[in-house]
């Protein structure tokens, strides 16, 4: 099952260019999209867990999360446009 994770970084020695082409090659990443400077939406099948340790091995230790975002769990303003971008909750 799809899930929708934001990954916020602080670029310091990278930048979200460099982040989507590591994406593009990661098993289980099927889309991405940015709207800001050092956050990435993620939509796959890999767990937060595991994309964090993955970005960390590509990237070196940097200042990070990966969190799981829901269409039915949220709080904040986002563009509409992106919501629909991100996978139907499980029921």
């Amino acid at each position: 099952m799809s899930r929708a994770y934001l990954y916020v970084f602080t670029p310091n020695d990278f930048d979200r260019d460099q982040v989507g082409r590591f994406l593009d090659t990661l098993d289980g990443v099927e889309n991405w999209f940015y709207s800001i400077p050092n956050a990435v939406f993620i939509i796959g099948d890999v767990p937060a867990k595991t994309l964090s340790k993955k970005l960390v091995e590509k990237f070196g230790q940097h200042r990070h999360f990966v969190t799981l975002i829901s269409r039915k769990a949220r709080a904040g303003w986002m563009p509409k446009e992106h919501w629909t971008f991100l996978p139907e909750d499980e029921v």
